[in-house]
């Protein structure tokens, strides 16, 4: 069996030498991205493109606008991959509508954003800014660190990235809770230890009360808006730190600058934004007991390859006529 692939990219984006990777029988319609692009296919180019692929990071990524206007062109697309994990930038009505079976990048970048958590943590449990400010006034001042031993990880959206979080804080020798629709751990996960216990979403002051770091590892979807608002923002204690490498419209941002700029709570350590860019006047860049990454955790020099090489392996299942892995939940955003 083989197959006619559409990438949409612009061409010279460097991770697109993986698809030298893909079986022979794969044929590349053309690369991409925007309909101007492809002004040379025919329109049974168009009707033969079984297979797309979006991909292209910044300046090099199509917009949601490019492929709802690549869409219609389409006649026999079968399946859409996105190199991506979320999906709130693409997904359009035609798209959830339709009968194109769509996958995500799930899992590729979770490690790294595990790892951002854990150095976030660590920065506060060690104070790391008190260290930097001593060390640049030259002052010998010798106190107190803590130590994640024993502190409790509370982890909201008990996904691939959340469950990347937990073991990680396992190394720690962290609790960890952890909040998702379905609170019984399944036996793989009972048998890993990954969790001390499960909330479920209607209990999520629960989770913020008891936790010393909250880390939010959720996609945004209407159900995720702001689901960290000021009344859960204010069930956490006075020493919690809030973590966000989920999404930044899932949190409630002017109620999380209140928290913090009031000291009710420790600190914030935070990847992901409302508005991104981070507009130069929004008071999180002022705050000092916040620490910021711009979107970023997650962008190792391996990330896109990694996702491409994904991408290649669910081909060979495609080809194969076997079930394809990561296949999203169209409507429900994830």
């Amino acid at each position: 069996m083989g197959c006619n692939l559409l990438v949409v990219s612009a061409s010279d984006s460097p991770e697109l030498s993986v698809l030298k990777q893909l079986p022979p029988t794969v044929n590349v319609v053309g690369i991409g991205k925007s309909l101007q692009d492809f002004a040379k296919l025919t329109d049974a180019d168009w009707a033969s493109v079984d297979v797309l692929l979006n991909c292209g990071v910044g300046a090099r990524a199509a917009k949601r606008e490019d492929l709802a206007a690549l869409w219609p062109k389409l006649t026999g697309l079968q399946w859409m991959h996105s190199s991506s994990a979320g999906l709130e930038h693409l997904l359009f009505p035609a798209l959830v509508e339709g009968p194109v079976t769509l996958t995500n990048a799930k899992g590729v970048y979770s490690h790294s954003l595990a790892e951002y958590t854990l150095t976030a943590c660590s920065w506060f449990a060690k104070d790391f800014p008190r260290l930097a400010r001593a060390k640049a006034e030259a002052r010998w001042e010798p106190y107190d660190v803590e130590e994640l031993r024993g502190r409790t990880l509370g982890v909201i959206g008990f996904g691939d990235i959340g469950q990347a979080c937990a073991r990680l804080a396992r190394a720690f020798k962290m609790k960890v809770v952890g909040l998702r629709r379905r609170t019984q751990l399944t036996p793989e996960e009972a048998a890993e230890n990954i969790a001390d216990k499960l909330y479920s979403p209607d209990q999520l002051h629960e989770l913020m009360a008891v936790s010393d770091y909250v880390v939010m590892a959720t996609p945004h979807t209407p159900q995720t808006d702001k689901m960290v608002n000021a009344a859960a923002l204010a069930a956490m204690k006075p020493t919690g730190v809030f973590i966000n490498v989920g999404r930044g419209k899932c949190v409630d941002e002017g109620a999380l600058v209140e928290v913090l700029a009031a000291g009710n709570i420790r600190g914030a350590a935070l990847d992901v934004f409302a508005t991104e860019p981070l507009p130069p006047d929004s008071p999180l860049w002022r705050l000092p007991n916040v620490l910021m990454s711009p979107h970023c955790a997650d962008r190792t020099k391996e990330f896109q390859y990694e996702s491409l090489a994904f991408f290649v392996d669910n081909m060979g299942r495609y080809l194969a006529g076997q079930p394809l892995d990561n296949v999203c939940d169209k409507r429900a955003g994830y």
